[in-house]
């Protein structure tokens, strides 16, 4: 029937999924999270990579860098700073080091309330998600633990030292913004983690091994 939406959306207002006569159903079928929080460099997307391809199930990436390139450049990386997107702001420290740190206005805060939304519709809808998250504020981690529904989360809290974050950065080939990981390492992310891993060492196969043996999947 033309107009008719009544079992047109698959998701019910609690989050389940619609049956297949349209019946809203009770069972939670809404997808696992794995959530990677770290600042730029620390490797993220290499064992969000790894884990996809270790799991046991097929996990969606979704990254911060996949929405920031959704808006268009004049207002995600461009000169006329301040304004309503995102911008870089880029200094230089007193020994030499470059700084470089995101900001936003409201229709970059409208884009980051958007994600976490587009997120828990991929969770709502069955699919199991990884997601990479660079705090680019202190409300980035609290408004995730706020507002993400899955049917577990697990969340991995990736550090490394400075000095191995910006010999990383220097030699990144794509989506390079040098000051990067030192404009954003003081930003606050709490500290109530399943899992904490220093990546210094470590590289993303033993990285994404340790978070598959501290898993249960069962």
């Amino acid at each position: 029937m033309v107009g008719s939406r009544s079992n047109a959306d698959p998701v019910c207002r609690d989050g389940a999924i619609r049956g297949g006569e349209g019946a809203c159903n009770t069972t939670d079928m809404s997808g696992r999270a794995i959530v990677l929080v770290g600042v730029s460099s620390v490797g993220k997307t290499s064992i969000s990579e790894e884990l996809q391809r270790a799991l046991p199930e097929p996990h969606l990436h979704v990254g911060v860098d996949h929405f920031f390139s959704m808006f268009p450049y004049e207002w995600r990386d461009h000169p006329r700073q301040p304004g309503p997107g995102f911008w870089v702001a880029k200094t230089t420290d007193p020994d030499g080091s470059p700084r470089a740190r995101i900001h936003y206005g409201d229709d970059g805060a409208k884009l980051l309330t958007g994600m976490r939304a587009a997120v828990n519709a991929l969770l709502a809808t069955g699919n199991n998600v990884i997601l990479d998250e660079m705090p680019i504020d202190d409300a980035i981690v609290p408004a995730w633990r706020r507002e993400l529904r899955a049917r577990s989360t697990f969340w991995v809290h990736l550090t490394a030292s400075l000095p191995v974050l910006e010999e990383r950065e220097r030699g990144r080939t794509q989506g390079r913004v040098l000051g990067n990981a030192r404009g954003h390492v003081d930003v606050a992310v709490g500290d109530q983690w399943d899992l904490v891993i220093d990546t210094d060492e470590l590289s993303p196969a033993r990285s994404a091994a340790r978070i598959l043996t501290e898993l249960d999947y069962s």
